[in-house]
This record gives C-alpha cells, sequence and structure tokens, in this order.
C-alpha cells in the first residue's frame, strides 16, 4: 500500500465527516451514538490511514468497544495479523483513572519511541474514553488533558482519535472536550464554535468566541502545556470573538507572564485590538 505524505509542520484542523485524513500527529474527537455503526466507521478510516502513513496501531477502551474492535473486519483482520495492538485500558489508565499530565503523556510519548525504534513512523491511538468524562464532575479534567496532550502532540508523530459515547457525556462537558481538538465530528457542529489546539510553534484559535463559548476558552487556556517557554497565540484563523473572550485572553496573558514568560499574539480580527483598546486590557 502506498504511503500518505504531509508537507513537514501542517497540522490537519476543522470540522470533518470522517477522520480518516488527520496526519501523522493528528488528533480528532467523535461523538459516536453506536459502537457498531459511526464509532467502527470512524475506527476504520482513522486505523487506514494509520496503516499508509506507515504507524503502529494502538486501542484502548471499554470492553463494549474492544469487542467491537476485536470482532468486526476490518479490525478483527488487524488485530489477527498484529498490525492493531489492544491495549488494555487499565495498562493506560491505572484503576481506570488518568494519571498526572505530564505521567500519562509520558507514557504515550514512551509507546510511541517504542513505535518508531520497531520502525514504524509513529504510533496511531484509537481510544473510547468515555468512562474518563462520563461521572460527575470528571469532563473538567478530561478537557484539560486532552489540551495539555494536544499541544505536545503538535511536534510529534503520535496521532490519536478520542471516541465518546454522546448520551454518556453532559453537553457542555462534550463541548470544552471537544474544543481541545484541531479535527472534531461535524456533527458537534452547534457545540464547538471555536477549536484551541497545539502548532510546532504556537497556540493556535479558529472559529468564533461569543460569551457563551468564552469560559470554555477561559478553562482550555488554563490547561498547561507543563513547557516552560514563552507562548505565541496564533489567532489568524480566530474570526470573531466577543468582549468576554479578549478578558479571558487577557487573564490567560497575565497568567503566563507572572511566570516569567512572554506571551505574543499573531494575527487575529480587526475587532480583537479595538476591543482590547476599549476594555483598557493587554494581550
Amino acid at each position: 500500500m502506498a504511503e500518505r505524505a504531509y508537507p513537514a509542520n501542517v497540522r490537519c484542523h476543522g470540522l470533518v465527516d470522517s477522520p480518516g485524513n488527520v496526519g501523522v500527529n493528528g488528533h480528532a474527537c467523535w461523538g459516536y451514538d453506536d459502537l457498531a455503526g459511526d464509532f467502527r466507521d470512524a475506527a476504520v478510516a482513522f486505523l487506514t490511514e494509520g496503516l499508509e502513513l506507515g504507524q503502529a496501531l494502538m486501542f484502548v477502551g471499554g470492553p463494549a468497544a474492544e469487542e467491537v474492535v476485536r470482532s468486526i473486519e476490518p479490525m478483527s483482520s488487524m488485530v489477527a495479523d498484529g498490525s492493531l495492538t489492544i491495549t488494555p485500558f487499565e495498562g493506560v489508565y491505572p484503576g481506570g483513572q488518568r494519571m498526572s499530565n505530564a505521567d500519562q503523556w509520558a507514557a504515550y510519548a514512551g509507546a510511541t519511541e517504542q513505535a518508531q525504534q520497531a520502525g514504524a513512523k509513529g504510533l496511531r491511538v484509537l481510544a473510547e474514553v468515555t468512562s474518563l468524562a462520563s461521572p460527575d464532575g470528571a469532563w473538567p479534567g478530561q478537557a484539560r488533558w486532552e489540551s495539555y496532550a494536544d499541544r505536545r502532540m503538535a511536534d510529534s508523530t503520535l496521532a490519536a482519535l478520542c471516541c465518546f459515547d454522546r448520551s454518556a457525556v453532559p453537553r457542555e462537558g462534550l463541548a470544552a472536550i471537544a474544543s481541545a481538538h484541531p479535527v472534531v465530528d461535524r456533527r458537534l457542529d452547534e457545540l464547538v464554535p471555536f477549536r484551541l489546539f497545539g502548532r510546532p510553534d504556537a497556540i493556535a484559535i479558529a472559529g468564533e468566541v461569543d460569551a457563551f463559548s468564552s469560559n470554555t476558552l477561559r478553562h482550555l487556556l488554563r490547561a498547561s502545556d507543563g513547557l516552560p517557554v514563552d507562548k505565541v497565540l496564533d489567532l489568524g484563523e480566530l474570526t470573531f470573538i466577543e468582549h468576554t473572550g479578549v478578558h479571558a485572553l487577557h487573564e490567560y496573558a497575565e497568567e503566563v507572564r507572572a511566570q516569567g514568560l512572554g506571551v505574543t499574539v499573531r494575527g487575529g480580527p480587526p475587532t480583537l485590538h479595538r476591543l482590547a483598546d476599549l476594555l483598557g486590557v493587554s494581550l
């Protein structure tokens, strides 16, 4: 099978009908209704691209999703021939819980390095992780983890498709989690007016930030990437922002500067800087 090629330092993003073209460091959020239906279709598209890119394939998820992966073609054949590895959920999330962001990232980064040492061009993870976001009060931590991981993935060869049962995760939670992914299931469009995601040299915000989504923006900006370096906010694809969103950006910039780091704002709609001047805040 011919391998796909992507331009260096290009990261795919946007609302999509299928996660089959996300690239070597793609990070997609999928909200499924039926494991044997739309979950299966998204998983196959995602895994097939990984094979074309020469990445090692890994699945981690709940028992019902694992049964689908093991029993439905072509995933069952991928498992049988060893191209898709099924990793026990508790092997990745001890006790069924996320580790600290730094430790969880270290686990995924280590698995990616092992895949590369074995001759693969990175690692591609199909993750069914509804259980990490569905208990009461769990989704804020999941959203912060997704944002942390995404910023690290921007400069890696790790790709992930994060799948959630739409009936089990609160609407507000699914909106925040999806907004932390560069690639999002188009059916979640009304929940995701903007996306915040990592680029190799910046944190990008694409779409619109209004009064209803500014708290989500604030929440995701506060998800540290754990890197003590100056920050760049790439707002070149931010098409609209309301004053509450400007306040969220200002608060983030102030928090970063309080750590002795610099913040550079790149691009943005004309209203951004006019609003900042009117509000008397600096970016």
